[in-house]
């Protein structure tokens, strides 16, 4: 990732600065101390990620946000501020700031902050990538006589949910995907005959496919865990993870996380699939 730090103070600058370079997050490609210059900077720069104090003696980070997003929409920007007032942050969420890092600054987390907000740009850019190669296989499909439902756009769908939870990356996502699939080309809920069914395909035993499914979904509730220890409020927690977790398991395993609990949240293999479905069917 290539980062851009605006504050005012260059001792802070410098510790960001640091922090983004000695844990290897990414690359700083340029700060400034000056709001204004630093505007021009980000629109010839254009940075993935920009790291903005909210109180700065020129221009402030909320305007900061604003002028640079009217022209790169696209510009991730994380808040830097020892400022707790609720209208203030509600107005940096409303002009598009990503995440809030209190002040003083701690070091765990500040790398974890720009690892999980890295990780949505990845799968954000991988989901749009995938789309784009959907929309280029229609494009060149013949289209018959009567079109059927398009099992890109479903899939899309559900992948953007699994992109969202960090999971795309896993191998036991692809079986989830072809099982997805499998229940909407014919309309089946998820049950133990249809793991059978698709094992015998891919000739294995059921139990692997499961097992392989299995730790693709601990991954994601992994994910899913980590953010709610940042903000339990998290837009991926509230609109995508509890269509696919109990809430009670995503606690469990946050506990697991913090070191209060031996053992980790567990998945349910059922409620996933039927949650993805679920979340497809509710955006048709």
């Amino acid at each position: 990732m290539r980062y851009y730090i605006v504050d005012d103070e260059i001792g802070m600058v410098k510790a960001l600065e640091n922090i983004v370079e000695s844990r290897g997050l990414g690359e700083t490609v340029g700060y400034e101390t000056d709001p204004e210059q630093a505007v021009k900077d980000i629109l010839a720069l254009n940075p993935d990620i920009v790291l903005a104090d909210l109180l700065m003696s020129k221009m402030d980070g909320i305007e900061l946000v604003g002028k640079v997003r009217a022209r790169k929409p696209d510009i991730t920007f994380i808040m830097i501020s020892k400022v707790l007032d609720k209208d203030m942050i509600g107005q940096a969420y409303q002009a598009g700031v990503e995440f809030f890092i209190t002040k003083p600054i701690n070091i765990i987390e500040v790398e974890q902050v720009l690892n999980h907000v890295a990780e949505k740009i990845r799968m954000g850019n991988l989901v749009n990538h995938i789309k784009d190669v959907f929309d280029a296989s229609e494009a060149e499909r013949p289209v018959p006589e009567k079109q059927p439902e398009k099992q890109e756009d479903s899939l899309y769908e559900i992948n953007l949910l699994l992109g969202n939870l960090g999971m795309l990356g896993e191998k036991g996502t692809a079986d989830i995907l072809h099982v997805c699939q499998y229940l909407i080309d014919h309309e089946k809920s998820y049950s133990r005959e249809v793991l059978v069914h698709l094992a015998e395909e891919k000739e294995e035993l059921p139990k692997n496919l499961e097992q392989r499914m299995r730790r693709a979904m601990k991954k994601g509730l992994s994910n899913a865990a980590a953010l709610a220890i940042e903000d339990y409020g998290n837009e991926i927690l509230q609109t995508y993870a509890g269509y696919v977790f109990d809430f009670r398991n995503i606690r469990e395993e946050m506990d697991y996380i913090k070191g209060t609990r031996v053992g980790k949240g567990r998945v349910n293999v059922a409620k996933f699939i039927e949650g993805l479905l679920l979340y497809r069917k509710s955006l048709l």
